[in-house]
């Protein structure tokens, strides 16, 4: 059983997989979407809405799934993912790969940053937020969604140069927390480059996190930085924020 919920104003429809998929729930799909189109004459973004990996009844209603998938790939621009589940957290990035669309994932609590991203015209998928109320040398950033190069350049370099003109020494409290997706390509390189330019920058960095990944990342190359590095846990916000402000 699919749910599905068009918001026109919005230009997208919202799609909840609630049991498990039939032939049918796809013909309603293909229906609503085509019948979105003719009578806009505009293709809606796709928000998938899901609290578990979607299952289908029988082989008929996963060949009708491929060919909508197929049928509609190329003609819809985005398609926002929202479910913790670790299974889907993995098929956006195989997903990404086949289709045309952009893929974002959003957690299960993220429903209405999905439907902000997917109704956006623009195709920025993150954003770097700084954190108020931190002592005048400690940077406090989280990151959400998928960061790139705009957000080193729009928002992280020119807080740090604006900081280090007022301070000999700044302080990072870096919050990676469950609505953040990756770095793009470009994000990678600006992340490189920002790093080994402001290798000296940071007398401490504080890490919170539970993205096994980066958690192991961090710990296994922090040593190597002339700085202090510890990492926590998300549940361990305060310890961090302590222990960067001491």
């Amino acid at each position: 059983m699919i749910r599905i919920d068009p918001r026109e104003t919005d230009n997208i429809i919202i799609v909840s997989p609630e049991a498990a998929i039939t032939a049918e729930d796809i013909a309603t799909l293909n229906e609503t979407v085509d019948g979105f189109i003719k009578r806009h004459d505009k293709v809606p973004n796709l928000v998938i809405h899901a609290s578990s990996a979607p299952h289908w009844k029988d082989f008929h209603a996963l060949s009708s799934h491929i060919k909508f998938v197929r049928d509609h790939q190329r003609v819809v621009k985005k398609v926002a993912i929202v479910s913790d589940s670790s299974l889907l957290r993995m098929a956006r990035g195989v997903v990404d790969l086949f289709v045309g669309a952009k893929v974002r994932r959003f957690p299960e609590s993220g429903l209405e940053q999905a439907v902000a991203w997917a109704k956006a015209e623009d195709d920025h998928p993150g954003k770097l937020i700084v954190m108020p109320d931190l002592p005048g040398d400690v940077i406090g950033l989280q990151a959400e969604g998928i960061l790139t190069a705009q957000d080193y350049r729009e928002t992280l370099v020119p807080l740090v140069d604006a900081k280090s003109s007022e301070h000999d020494n700044l302080k990072l409290l870096y919050i990676i927390g469950e609505g953040f997706d990756g770095f793009s390509a470009g994000a990678l390189w600006d992340d490189t480059r920002f790093g080994l330019s402001h290798y000296t920058t940071f007398s401490k960095i504080a890490l919170v996190s539970d993205v096994d990944w980066i958690r192991h990342s961090v710990k296994l190359f922090g040593h190597l930085m002339p700085t202090e590095v510890m990492v926590f846990h998300l549940s361990e916000f305060d310890d961090a924020k302590a222990w960067i402000t001491s």
